[in-house]
């Protein structure tokens, strides 16, 4: 297959460099990432701005491009103003969790929504540790599911995997589930005269959360949820479908 790989952590990331690595075994890879830490700028595109497209050497054998935008602005350029057609786009590996509602700030998650703008196949991948996180086993967890998420992708929707921060021998399996909501103990601190920083911990999940990507993730799974880019609440237009104005 011909991918395109990107991500919102910077073209010289860990976790992209191993991501890479991994599918170029296999597969025919080209590299689109910005040029630095693009993290939580969810479908955020460059409108109105010049875009800086570089060929780098960032990755052995990968041909690579830093790119002065967004996750999204890599995606877009790279699926319709690029010399090569894509068959899916994968990005990560990212140094965080991409759960539940977390996912509409996520710059990883939302430059595969771009691919299924164009009808191309994406998968997302997330390491769900806040620091210190070990990319070398979410290599040996991609290795042993890639081929099967591959054949369950689609243009249709986005799949969005978080992996354990943990040995792949202690990874207690995949999930195919829901996303679910995260809450976090969110709050704004001072730190200066009219200058405030959003601070917070996840909160742990409850049996509330039974069944989705935040609860299965506490437990040590691998989560897949199949996310769609489209907007439209059907039930409630449904609902809704005898109201006049």
């Amino acid at each position: 297959m011909n991918i395109l790989v990107c991500n919102d952590d910077g073209i010289f990331s860990e976790g992209i460099l191993t991501l890479a690595n991994i599918l170029k075994e296999k597969h025919q890879i080209t590299v689109f990432a910005p040029t630095g830490n693009r993290s939580g700028f969810s479908r955020s595109m460059s409108f109105h701005k010049d875009l800086e497209i570089r060929k780098v050497d960032a990755i052995s054998g990968v041909e690579c491009y830093s790119v002065s935008g967004t996750p999204s602005d890599c995606v877009k350029f790279a699926v319709t103003a690029f010399d090569k057609k894509f068959d899916l786009v994968v990005s990560g590996i990212n140094g965080g969790p991409n759960l539940g509602s977390d996912i509409f700030y996520s710059g990883t998650v939302n430059a595969c929504f771009e691919a299924n703008v164009e009808n191309i196949p994406a998968i997302a991948f997330s390491n769900v540790a806040l620091s210190n996180f070990n990319f070398k086993e979410n290599a040996k967890t991609i290795n042993a599911i890639i081929d099967n998420l591959i054949k369950l992708s689609s243009g249709k929707y986005v799949l969005n995997v978080n992996m354990p921060n943990l040995p792949f021998s202690e990874v207690k399996g995949v999930k195919l589930c829901p996303a679910g909501v995260c809450k976090y103990s969110d709050g704004y601190v001072s730190t200066g005269d009219g200058v405030y920083r959003l601070i917070g911990e996840p909160i742990k999940p409850t049996e509330a959360d039974f069944g989705t990507d935040v609860y299965y993730s506490a437990k040590g799974y691998v989560t897949v949820s199949p996310l769609s880019p489209r907007v439209n609440n059907v039930e409630v237009l449904k609902d809704l479908e005898d109201i006049k104005f």
